[in-house]
């Protein structure tokens, strides 16, 4: 049978992070630690690779760096060619815990630079631009200046249908996470921002009923079925994204692209290409489908218990 393909997967190696962003979509800041185990993902995997192909893995967290075996998971991805590309996506506060054989392992190192980073973007660069050409990976900093705020507990159905719709998230990606494949980040840790943040817990487990099984025998089947169904997921009830903007051309022309895996191989592994696009975007729009907001900064810290990291 042939692999179905997918343009993008996000792989949470941790769920846990050294920053306590009040505004974090990943809900990192609610969670104490959590990981992945290896050993799971290395099941997850081992099944995933009978049915799927990626475009591009994203290793995520939380902060992925928290992850002292993060070079094994991608390794083993890489050795079952499950994706094209393979990035990790930091928030940079330990950029000089890259090994050599994590380096080796990747395509694209993409750090999101936060106010309250000692070092200055410029400092990250000149550290990364030697490595780079060494180990072979395209890199990229990006300044965050806001927030997508993207949780809530107060649209309707109507509108959570609608921004199912229009969520390009969900179009273009999934989240593999823990022996369930999702069609984005969000059920995961919704129970647990509904119970922490307003009291709410929910007579379902999202994990489990907006996931599909990896593990499962008739896994290809249920997850042709889950991707093609055009219902909403519970998770939207409680999620901005596809509500807020119009999907603009740039992320039109993303999207096309993503569905070409030859053009994948040839922009994500071209500094000059990657950084160009980044570039472009960053100047002519936002995330589309949340609300933008620079509230969050206020209460973005080093994590209480960043000694331990």
């Amino acid at each position: 049978m042939e692999k179905k393909y997918i343009p993008h997967a996000e792989v949470p190696v941790v769920e846990h992070c050294n920053l306590n962003c009040d505004l974090c979509n990943c809900h990192s800041n609610l969670i104490d630690k959590s990981y992945y185990p290896l050993e799971q993902f290395i099941k997850d995997i081992d099944n995933l690779s009978k049915h799927v192909h990626f475009g591009f893995m994203t290793f995520m967290g939380g902060e992925p760096l928290l992850c002292e075996n993060l070079d094994k998971y991608i390794s083993y991805a890489r050795d079952k060619k499950m994706a094209e590309i393979y990035r990790v996506l930091s928030n940079g506060l330990l950029y000089k815990r890259l090994s050599p054989q994590l380096m080796d392992t990747i395509d694209v190192l993409e750090i999101s630079h936060y106010p309250e980073m000692k070092d200055s973007e410029k400092v990250i660069s000149d550290y990364l631009k030697p490595l780079s050409k060494k180990h072979n990976f395209t890199y990229y900093i990006k300044s965050i200046g806001y927030f997508n705020e993207i949780d809530t507990i107060s649209i309707s159905e109507g509108e959570a249908q609608q921004g199912y719709h229009n969520c390009r998230r969900i179009v273009d990606g999934c989240c593999i996470f823990n022996g369930y494949y999702y069609k984005c980040m969000r059920p995961k840790t919704t129970n647990l921002y509904l119970e922490k943040r307003h009291g709410i817990k929910l007579d379902k487990d999202l994990r489990i009923t907006d996931g599909v099984k990896i593990s499962a025998c008739d896994f290809r089947s249920r997850l042709e079925a889950y991707i093609s169904d055009t219902k909403m997921m519970d998770s939207c009830k409680y999620c901005l994204m596809g509500l807020e903007h119009d999907v603009s051309f740039v992320t039109r022309m993303k999207h096309l692209a993503l569905q070409r895996p030859y053009l994948i191989r040839t922009f994500y592994k071209n500094h000059i290409l990657y950084h160009s696009f980044k570039k472009i975007k960053s100047l002519v729009q936002f995330d589309e489908g949340a609300h933008s907001s620079d509230k969050g900064l206020i209460t973005t810290s080093i994590h209480t218990a960043g000694k331990k990291y």
